[in-house]
């Protein structure tokens, strides 16, 4: 089968042999298929069965975020499957990256739970490591409470020093399993919190079950303007984006600050229980008068509780849910 380089053009063949992406973290992953570059490093290759006729792609490409490891997308059309291409194609990519930065790296890919992308990602020697679920939480599904705590919240601008600081302990803490770079605060706040990501608005909530080295706050949220661009290889790390209509809800990303703390997680302390209250407060709060969406990720023990109890009292619907898998190196494969 022909494999060569891909270049400009290719990603709007692949997008009439490829069924329609049916999830924003499905679109993130098929952004990954664009012409070879090396800033940002990325390597990327197209097979097909005749010129300008593509039957499938694959990309490895670097995470700025997380310098340990590599994102990499394999995807062929849904008639090809089952005949090998995807793995020549996963030979073929790995084979370019030798010599680059990315070479000898751990690589990670997203598919969706159950899908055949997971069943062909586990059969190239990908194993699970986090799961992602996102949620929706209904306008007004969450009356706002704790009326006596109005002075505890505050609304920041995204640039916020306070904010941009606690967002990157955060972050940090919330991949253990996926570890970060050495970041700065303009790192960050260039990644999830300017203007170009689409960041709008953003609250922090005081109260005593914050990270023990800054026990005056306790969550942060960060919303999303609908409009956001949301493209290229630095956002593949943060949230996808919704769909693009006019019913789309709010974006937010909702961080504990106790998901901050060293010691392990006590689920059933005073201290975890005053975390979930609070977090729900925030999220009620902001969700009066618009829908939300939130990721929930397997790293995120406060709000994981808080997205099962909404889930359990029908306050909260589950939208779709994907795996991250980790995977050996390129150079091993």
């Amino acid at each position: 089968m022909p494999i060569r380089d891909l270049t400009d053009g290719d990603d709007l063949r692949l997008n009439e042999v490829f069924a329609d992406a049916d999830t924003p973290a499905a679109h993130m992953a098929r952004s990954l298929f664009r012409p070879t570059s090396d800033s940002p490093l990325l390597r990327s290759v197209i097979a097909e069965v005749v010129p300008e006729v593509p039957v499938g792609a694959a990309a490895i490409a670097e995470s700025p975020l997380h310098p340990y490891r590599a994102w990499a997308h394999v995807e062929v059309a849904a008639e090809e499957q089952g005949h090998g291409q995807g793995r020549e194609l996963f030979e073929a990519v790995c084979a370019e990256t030798v010599g680059t930065a990315v070479e000898g790296l751990d690589l990670r890919t997203r598919v969706q739970s159950g899908s055949s992308g997971a069943g062909f990602a586990q059969a190239l020697g990908f194993t699970p490591l986090t799961t992602t679920r996102v949620i929706k939480v209904a306008a007004g599904a969450l009356p706002p409470s704790g009326g006596g705590r109005a002075e505890d919240l505050e609304i920041v601008a995204t640039g916020s020093v306070k904010l941009t600081k606690a967002f990157l302990a955060w972050y940090t803490a919330v991949n253990k399993d996926d570890a970060v770079g050495p970041l700065t605060i303009g790192q960050v706040n260039n990644a999830f919190l300017s203007e170009a990501v689409g960041a709008h608005g953003a609250a922090l909530l005081d109260g005593d079950a914050g990270a023990a080295e800054d026990a005056g706050l306790s969550a942060f949220a960060v919303s999303y303007a609908r409009e956001a661009e949301q493209t290229g290889v630095e956002i593949t790390d943060a949230m996808p984006a919704a769909a693009d209509d006019d019913e789309a809800p709010t974006e937010l990303i909702l961080g504990s600050m106790f998901e901050t703390r060293e010691e392990a997680v006590d689920t059933t302390s005073e201290l975890f229980n005053a975390a979930i209250a609070d977090a729900e407060l925030l999220l009620a709060r902001l969700s009066v008068d618009a829908d939300v969406v939130l990721e929930v990720t397997s790293g995120m023990p406060v709000v994981s509780a808080l997205a099962d109890r909404l889930l359990e009292a029908g306050q909260a619907s589950e939208l779709y849910r994907y795996e991250t898998l980790t995977g050996p190196p390129a150079e091993m494969n």
